[in-house]
């Protein structure tokens, strides 16, 4: 059986920023990171970002700051109070302001405590909401982002920190089942056979490895249609050379580039798709956040400038 220090996904020699929550699983990391730091030539920064969702939230960021303290770690804490804010604005703050610890610590990434487990649970939330190939692989690698406990599950985990005496703090909603990720996790993954669970992340591995095969190839069709800013210009016999999922994903890689987080449902994709493929020359279809397709002689175009 590996050890795990032989599971442990660790990065070069450089300077890190930790993202340390307070849970078990980013204490683990916390304590791995500061031990391995002398002979591994790391430099550590541990960063703690408070939501302020939660009424134990101030007592968390003084245990990360005790803790970071004790390892003679550097610390930076950002309190947000986010109110009601989604789970994607949450996550989207907290990773804004990660990135902007680092560059102002010029460190070479941020280190986030997600495992095996975590991906696994993400895919299929991911699933169950009809999300398309990125959702199904989650957490693609990132040159800014690096998940050294990925290929850990949370059983060893939580072995661990109990035997090196890792103390940690529990969210409390953990065990809410109302909490879709707590209900897949409690209920519906507790009994899950070890050979399955490690089946459908050698799945979510293979699909990363495609996803980012197809992102290189769209990124590549990009570049060659990017004629002007905020316009992206493609050959109507080309479109028609691809596939309707193949089209698709092209429109909704356009679309990013054009307006960076812009949220485009599968319905309103394949809607578009088909209006590329058969609407008339003259004709124009609008999108969101500003964009717009519009159909002319030989040509299909993207673009949130509508004057063409």
């Amino acid at each position: 059986m590996a050890t795990m220090n032989e599971l442990i996904q660790w990065p070069p020699p450089g300077r890190y920023i930790l993202a340390i929550s307070g849970g078990a699983d980013s204490m683990v990391l916390l304590h791995l990171m500061a031990q391995a730091a002398a002979s591994r030539h790391y430099e550590l920064v541990v960063a703690h970002f408070d939501h302020g969702l939660r009424a134990t939230s101030a007592a968390d960021a003084a245990f990360v700051a005790t803790t970071a303290a004790r390892y003679g770690l550097p610390f930076e804490q950002h309190a947000a109070h986010l109110g009601r804010a989604s789970e994607a604005a949450a996550r989207t703050a907290r990773h804004d302001w990660l990135q902007a610890v680092r560059a102002r610590h010029h460190a070479a990434a941020v280190l986030i405590a997600h495992h095996a487990d975590d991906q696994l649970e993400t895919s299929l939330l991911n699933l169950a909401r009809g999300s398309g190939r990125l959702g199904l692989a989650p957490m693609a690698l990132s040159p800014a982002i690096l998940r050294p406990l990925i290929g850990v599950s949370r059983t060893p985990l939580r072995r661990y920190a109990v035997a090196h005496k890792v103390s940690w703090r529990e969210d409390p909603t953990n065990a809410d089942l109302t909490n879709p990720r707590n209900l897949l996790r409690h209920r519906l993954l507790a009994g899950a056979p070890d050979a399955w669970r490690a089946h459908y992340l050698g799945l979510i591995t293979e699909l990363a490895a495609r996803n980012t095969a197809i992102d290189e190839t769209l990124g590549e069709m990009l570049s060659a249609a990017h004629i002007e800013p905020q316009i992206y210009s493609f050959s109507r016999e080309v479109i028609h050379t691809l596939t309707l999922a193949e089209l698709q994903e092209l429109i909704l890689a356009t679309a990013r580039r054009l307006a960076p987080g812009v949220q485009l449902d599968r319905r309103l994709i394949a809607e578009v798709a088909a209006f590329a493929r058969t609407g008339r020359t003259g004709t124009h279809r609008p999108l969101r956040q500003g964009i717009v397709l519009m159909l002319k002689k030989g040509i299909i175009v993207l673009t949130t400038n509508r004057p063409l």
